[in-house]
């Protein structure tokens, strides 16, 4: 067992609040249909956007591992990760809230992120942020494109961690600087970890859900990768890298699957 049952079950719940909080964002936007500070989503052929997203990965990935040991990357990538979680913050407040205090509640919390390196305040931080990340990428997708994707990702996934490992390299490069991108729970002489990009990629495939199908498909697709990132974390063992987007596609299709039964 890679976790204890209770810090298992802390993280899984702080994983669910993410999806829930983003499913909800997502939700209002559809219905508002216009996104706050004179954004636009990203628009673009399904049949290309799986390609194209997985290749920015691919590029940004390779450029963060070259480049990690640089302390003037050290510093760039610092201003960027805070300009991002800022605008996905204030994107995701801004659904529930007007966009002027949305972000000064954001630009508040991003700098308590970043100066206190408090876990409280960085778990409250990624919760939020993933719900303005998909808002902006979501209308990039269809139901062909986000499954396309997910496999595309689970693929470079298990490479990145288990032959290349070089996304091993760059977890621990962003724990270093303190911006790592994921849920950290310490508990009783452990911390469990679970990634920015298995948040991510789940709310994402579940706010394509959500657009073309409907709430309760959404819902239990994330279920569906909630259990499967439980069943990894129980068979897992103790200090050993997994990569997780396979559980993550395997949990998420198969909710959805059941779903339209």
């Amino acid at each position: 067992m890679k976790y204890s049952i209770t810090t298992l079950a802390i993280i899984l719940s702080l994983f669910l609040v993410a999806q829930f909080v983003g499913l909800a964002v997502n939700n209002n936007f559809l219905i508002a249909e216009e996104l706050p500070y004179g954004l636009e989503p990203i628009e673009m052929e399904p049949g290309i956007s799986p390609w194209f997203f997985i290749g920015a990965i691919v590029i940004v990935s390779a450029l963060m591992f070259l480049f990690m040991k640089s302390m003037r990357f050290d510093f760039l990538i610092k201003i960027w990760f805070f300009l991002v979680v800022l605008l996905c913050i204030s994107i995701s407040l801004s659904a529930f809230m007007s966009s002027t205090i949305a972000f000064l509640v954001a630009l508040s919390l991003t700098i308590l992120k970043f100066k206190e390196l408090d876990l409280y305040i960085h778990n409250l931080g990624e919760i939020l942020v993933y719900g303005g990340i998909v808002v902006i990428f979501a209308p990039m997708f269809n139901l062909i494109a986000i499954i396309l994707l997910l496999i595309l990702i689970s693929i470079y996934d298990y490479v990145a961690v288990f032959i290349t490992k070089h996304m091993v390299g760059i977890a621990n490069m962003q724990q270093k600087l303190g911006i790592f991108s994921g849920l950290l729970v310490p508990h009783r002489g452990e911390v469990a970890v679970l990634g920015g990009g298995d948040i991510a990629f789940t709310l994402l495939f579940a706010a394509v859900v959500l657009r073309e199908f409907n709430m309760f498909s959404a819902i239990l697709s994330v279920i569906g990768a909630t259990l499967f990132i439980g069943a990894l974390m129980l068979l897992g063992r103790k200090g050993k890298f997994y990569p997780a987007m396979p559980f993550v596609t395997a949990g998420c299709l198969i909710g959805f699957l059941i779903s339209i039964i």
